[in-house]
């Protein structure tokens, strides 16, 4: 069957994605060691919590990770810092608008409420065009989980082979071709064009 709905990922695909970059920049923010900073929220699960949907909003977050680090500044220091590991591709952004031709387009990202918010909030026309935006912290599973797969082609409303999938993880692209979706793995923006060229018409 043809591509009737184009699902690409956020972090690694729509952004430049660098989590080192962003345990610095918590780091200077938070006046604590990057390695106790990985432990108190990602070694922790905590950073997995929020993706799946344990923390339904970004204010409960920030209070955790308050809670957590002892940070007492500002909303938007500890925002900026949090989603600094993201930072827009504005080619690959040009090249899925000019490819796409009239498909309806989404998100699929495993990303929880305080990431969703902030990075609308930053860069708001990055996310301009897109019909549907898929966080994992809705859907209530991650990615590679199946489960994840099986509720964002329910959300969409779409079949699995009409759906072409576009992600930067070797493992979540082989759990979507489990699904029964058509996906690429992204490995730069030249790719994605060609690809796009030779499956939408």
């Amino acid at each position: 069957m043809s591509t009737q709905h184009l699902v690409v990922d956020l972090g690694g695909v729509l952004f430049h994605f660098d989590h080192a970059h962003r345990l610095q920049c918590l780091a200077d923010v938070f006046a604590l060691p990057t390695d106790r900073i990985d432990m108190l929220l990602w070694r922790s699960g905590f950073s997995a919590d929020c993706d799946s949907g344990k923390y339904p909003h970004a204010a409960e977050i920030r209070d955790r990770i308050r809670a957590a680090t002892g940070f007492t500044g500002s909303d938007d220091d500890l925002d900026a810092a949090w989603c600094s590991a993201f930072r827009p591709d504005h080619a690959v952004r040009a090249t899925l608008e000019r490819h796409r031709g009239s498909l309806p387009l989404a998100l699929f990202t495993n990303n929880g409420p305080l990431e969703q918010e902030a990075l609308m909030r930053l860069y708001p026309t990055m996310f301009d065009g897109f019909s549907h935006l898929l966080s994992s912290h809705r859907l209530g599973h991650r990615k590679p989980d199946p489960a994840a797969f099986d509720a964002a082609a329910k959300h969409l409303g779409a079949c699995p082979d009409d759906i072409l999938f576009i992600d930067d993880s070797a493992a979540n692209t082989d759990a979507a071709r489990a699904a029964g979706w058509t996906a690429l793995r992204f490995r730069s923006r030249e790719t994605l064009e060609q690809t796009l060229h030779s499956r939408i018409q």
